[in-house]
């Protein structure tokens, strides 16, 4: 009886172990993961303030294609107006195609 007794001790002794080193990589991995949700966020952030400059790039775009078009249309009316101007004569037109 007393043999079956110390290897039942030994048997608990090493679960207890094994236990302890599974609370102990336990809580490594929380460590871990909590990093992990951190980072997460960090990029959850960042992608943000990205989209952010991004609608404010395509807002300037929208303006400059807006500025180029009024540009075509007073360059057409100042080419409409040389050929007024000139009559007869033989102008080139750069704003055509």
């Amino acid at each position: 009886m007393k043999i079956d007794k110390i290897v039942l001790e030994k048997s608990a002794e090493a679960l207890l172990e094994r236990a302890g080193d599974c609370f102990d990589l336990a809580a490594s991995q929380h460590k871990m993961a909590e990093k992990q949700h951190e980072d997460a966020t960090r990029q959850f952030e960042n992608a943000n303030k990205q989209q952010v400059i991004a609608a404010g790039q395509h807002a300037d775009a929208y303006r400059l294609s807006a500025k180029a078009d009024k540009l075509d249309a007073l360059g057409h009316a100042l080419e409409a107006s040389a050929v007024e101007i000139k009559g007869d004569t033989l102008v080139v037109q750069r704003g055509a195609g």
